[in-house]
């Protein structure tokens, strides 16, 4: 019985560690190829846009806004804005200032708030 049990822990003690791999020959599967029907491809675009306007940003997230966990600045060549990224979106990889990605999302406009994107998709390009 005790080795049952020693077993099935065993079992559920590694089941997290495969899932968390991202190794070689680890995949996150999916397409890889172009986006299409995105007309909005910079900060300034992005900030006269209407609300869900889907966006395409390429940059640099360059810092957290204090005191959320989720709300980052990013800034292209056309300016800066805050994006709105959840943790699941970053799928356990680190991103610094010096790394250039591409975000994809959609443009939230709030009454009273600031614009912002909403991300779906985060692609780390360096």
């Amino acid at each position: 019985m005790r080795m049952i049990l020693s077993l099935l822990l065993l079992t559920m003690l590694a089941i997290p560690a495969q899932a968390a791999f991202n190794g070689p020959g680890a995949s996150d599967g999916g397409f890889k190829g172009p986006t299409v029907g995105v007309e909005v491809t910079t900060v300034k675009q992005a900030l006269d846009s209407k609300d869900d306007t889907p966006v395409l940003l390429t940059g640099k997230i360059t810092g957290r806004q204090a005191g959320s966990n989720d709300k980052y600045i990013f800034k292209d060549t056309t300016g800066e804005m805050t994006v709105d990224i959840d943790k699941k979106i970053f799928v356990g990889r680190t991103v610094s200032p010096e790394n250039t990605v591409r975000l994809s999302g959609k443009v939230d406009k709030d009454l009273m708030k600031p614009v912002k994107v909403d991300v779906k998709v985060l692609e780390i390009l360096n």
